[in-house]
């Protein structure tokens, strides 16, 4: 998926200033963090050189957690 379909314009901003939303866990197999945007509730997960969208089935598979 292209890069402007990703998100919303408030989350791919902050990924593009390196302040990325706020982090909610840590998968150290996979060397990524999982992240939610708190404008469009968008899943991401970051690894060492990128940041992509990942489906919410993804994250609870993946981190292990609960969405509230």
């Amino acid at each position: 998926m292209e890069w402007l379909k990703k998100g919303c314009d408030a989350c791919r901003r902050m990924w593009e200033r390196g302040t990325p939303p706020p982090e909610l866990a840590v998968c150290i197999p996979r060397h990524a963090s999982l992240h939610r945007c708190p404008e469009c509730g968008t899943y991401w997960e970051q690894h060492e050189r990128y940041a992509d969208t990942i489906s919410i089935e993804e994250a609870k598979l993946y981190y292990q957690f609960e969405p509230s």
